[in-house]
């Protein structure tokens, strides 16, 4: 016998069975978004409520490359900010500086990346193939990838080193660049000059005879605790380099490792404009890279013995094209700002610089 709600009821139990399956499914989205913010939420760290810090992964190229972003948390963020470290180092800097600097920044309204170049920490790269022409690139990734991520089209550099090089070197390619603070940069393409090493080898002189002028140096001499062979390596080894140095900045030697023509290509370019056996003083090319509208501070210690001859090298170039280039100096400071009243007064410096 026909039932006139019979198919009224099927009708019913599909539409409820339909219900049912688009219900689970929102149930598996929900549960899926809410543990990705979990995870997002599990990630982030909150510093007394001042800032917060969380990974930050992008690509360049086929690598994945890592770093960590420091964002304010109490105030609008006033600024953006990347940190290139220096050669063989990595996003922390040496015994932490850029991660005091990043943090310091944050707390006062900066967002601040700082990220390893690639083979470096936690970045994708085997290190013997990184280059400054590589670490450019990756500078160039952590740019685009940052003002998408923050949806801002200006930022700030803080480069530390040679990493400070990369950016200078790179300004081409970085137009969304404000200003631009660099510590301890060294001229380009000039890590072992002659000159460099005399201006080198006259501090160390200096450091090394008011050690002798003390009694307790002779103690230790006497009790066999100064090995004077490396007192002279050190003073003298960076004299006596010369014909490692022709061979490192010549062209490359067959059989190399770093043989991929597009690495090969750019490097003997490279060489070929830059390198000290075509000419006598550390080349500037880079230096027009600087722009009248681009304000740059430069910080350098007393206590490296190389700065004054950095500073002289950028000095000159910056008052002969009249750019906005300023170069200090904090008393009694190293190279890398180890100690804490160095680094309070660096902090205080770099603040007033992005103020």
């Amino acid at each position: 016998m026909h039932c006139p709600y019979s198919s009224n009821f099927y009708r019913s139990i599909i539409l409820l069975a339909d219900h049912i399956a688009q219900a689970r499914r929102l149930r598996v989205e929900i549960a899926s978004h809410a543990k990705q913010v979990a995870m997002s939420i599990e990630n982030r760290i909150t510093f007394d409520q001042a800032f917060s810090e969380e990974p930050f992964t992008f690509s360049c190229g086929t690598l994945q490359l890592r770093g960590i972003l420091s964002l304010p948390l109490k105030q609008e963020m006033r600024g953006a900010l990347v940190c290139s470290h220096g050669w063989s180092g990595t996003r922390s800097g040496p015994v932490g500086l850029l991660t005091d600097l990043a943090r310091s920044l944050a707390s006062k309204g900066y967002a601040v990346l700082r990220f390893d170049y690639a083979g470096r920490g936690e970045s994708d790269g085997a290190g013997l193939q990184s280059s400054l022409l590589t670490m450019a690139d990756n500078l160039e990734a952590a740019s685009k990838a940052i003002k998408k991520h923050l949806n801002c089209n200006e930022l700030h550099y803080l480069g530390l080193c040679s990493g400070a090089n990369v950016v200078i070197g790179a300004l081409k390619r970085l137009p969304e660049a404000k200003s631009l603070l660099l510590l301890s940069v060294y001229p380009f393409s000039d890590g072992d000059s002659f000159s460099r090493d005399l201006n080198r080898l006259a501090y160390l002189l200096r450091v090394y005879w008011q050690k002798a002028l003390r009694k307790e140096t002779w103690k230790r001499l006497f009790a066999g605790d100064v090995r004077l062979t490396q007192v002279f390596r050190v003073l003298f080894a960076p004299l006596l380099k010369g014909k490692s140095n022709q061979k490192k900045e010549g062209a490359a030697t067959t059989g190399s490792d770093n043989t991929k023509p597009d690495f090969s290509a750019r490097s003997s370019k490279a060489t070929k404009s830059e390198s000290r056996l075509q000419q006598k003083a550390a080349p500037q090319s880079h230096l027009k890279n600087l722009r009248a509208d681009l304000p740059v501070l430069m910080l350098y210690g007393t206590a490296d013995p190389d700065a004054k001859s950095a500073a002289k090298y950028f000095g000159e170039y910056a008052e002969q094209e009249q750019l906005p280039l300023q170069i200090d100096y904090l008393e009694g400071a190293d190279h890398n700002f180890t100690s804490q009243k160095f680094r309070q007064e660096l902090k205080e410096r770099v603040q007033e610089f992005f103020r």
